[in-house]
């Protein structure tokens, strides 16, 4: 069971939130904040294994609440979920040790299953903002963080159409439903890719897509 901690300072969006998170068999929500000091002290004294933080609160805000939930001694992963679609938002909140960033449209069964995926250690971005933030990030100096590959030319075709999908920031679903494969081989077919690349995370890899110029 995955045990998930809410972060919303709305409370018509917490329950909300609460109805189509536990409508996943397997998830359940243990607790519910108002704010990101009520939150971090709820995860020091409770397990939880994903926090879906909202980014704009009053008070301490989801990057700093994201921070410091982080550095919890037993510390869960945080989805971000927002109305708004910064890239530098983003960017900051995956610097503060985010996996994952969903806007608060997005449709109600990609929530669960971005909870699954971060509760598995995998990076999860939305589709709409993906590509402002791996072109951000590309715009970066290089030389700050390099990536350990020089090309993507050992792949396969099928290996680069997924490489596509990954930069477009589509779900291990999405991916699933394009290649015409399940979701697990989906995900699956994703960390091979991570492998033969050395690289670390989907965001990695959808950085990799952009500067190839593949998306």
């Amino acid at each position: 069971m995955t045990r998930v901690l809410l972060v919303d300072d709305d409370d018509d969006i917490r329950s909300s939130l609460r109805i189509v998170i536990e409508s996943e068999p397997g998830l359940v929500v243990v607790a519910q904040c108002s704010d990101g000091e009520r939150a971090v002290a709820t995860a020091r004294r409770l397990r939880c294994d994903v926090a879906v933080v909202d980014l704009r609160m009053p008070g301490m805000d989801g990057i700093e609440t994201t921070r410091r939930l982080r550095e919890c001694p037993a510390a869960p992963a945080v989805l971000v979920l927002t109305a708004f679609d910064d890239g530098d938002d983003v960017l900051r909140a995956l610097a503060a040790g985010a996996s994952g960033f969903l806007l608060k449209g997005t449709r109600p069964h990609e929530l669960p299953a971005a909870i699954v995926d971060v509760a598995a250690g995998r990076c999860v971005l939305a589709p709409a903002v993906a590509d402002a933030v791996v072109r951000r990030a590309v715009a970066r100096d290089h030389e700050e963080q390099p990536l350990p590959f020089d090309d993507l030319g050992d792949l396969t075709d099928r290996e680069r159409e997924l490489v596509v999908a990954v930069g477009e920031g589509l779900t291990n679903a999405q991916i699933a439903g394009r290649l015409g494969v399940t979701a697990t081989s989906a995900k699956t077919y994703v960390s091979r890719v991570l492998d033969k690349l050395g690289l670390q995370n989907r965001t990695q890899l959808a950085i990799a897509a952009h500067r190839a110029g593949l998306v």
